[in-house]
C-alpha cells in the first residue's frame, strides 16, 4: 500500500502549478486574472469556458494554463471551490470541470 503524505502532496501540487504558471504569457495571464476577478465579483458558479464566453479573456496558448490561474486566484482568496460540472467546452465531451464562486 503506497500512502501519501498530504502536506508534501500539495506542496508538489503547489510546486507543479506554479511551474506551469512560470511558462503562461504573462499578458495574457493578467487578463486572465482580471477576468477571473470580474466573474468572481458577480457571485455566480463559474469555470473557465464561461470567461471566454463573455469576452472577458481569450483561450491560452495550452488548456494547462487554465488550472494554475484559478490556483492562484484561490490563494489569493478571490475564489473559492464551488464544486464539479459538465464542462461546456464542447472539445472536452462534458467532463467534469471545477466551478468556482466569489470568495
Amino acid at each position: 500500500m503506497n500512502i501519501t503524505d498530504p502536506v508534501a502532496a500539495t506542496a508538489a501540487q503547489h510546486e507543479g502549478m506554479d511551474e506551469a504558471a512560470a511558462h503562461t504569457d504573462a499578458a495574457w495571464a493578467a487578463t486572465c486574472q482580471r477576468a477571473i476577478a470580474i466573474a468572481a465579483s458577480l457571485q455566480l458558479p463559474f469555470q473557465a469556458a464561461d470567461l471566454v464566453a463573455a469576452g472577458l479573456v481569450g483561450e491560452p496558448r495550452h488548456p494547462n494554463h487554465w488550472g494554475p490561474q484559478f490556483a492562484i486566484a484561490h490563494r489569493n482568496g478571490v475564489i473559492d471551490a464551488h464544486g464539479y460540472a459538465p464542462s461546456k467546452r464542447a472539445t472536452v465531451r462534458n467532463s467534469a470541470c471545477r466551478t468556482w464562486i466569489g470568495a
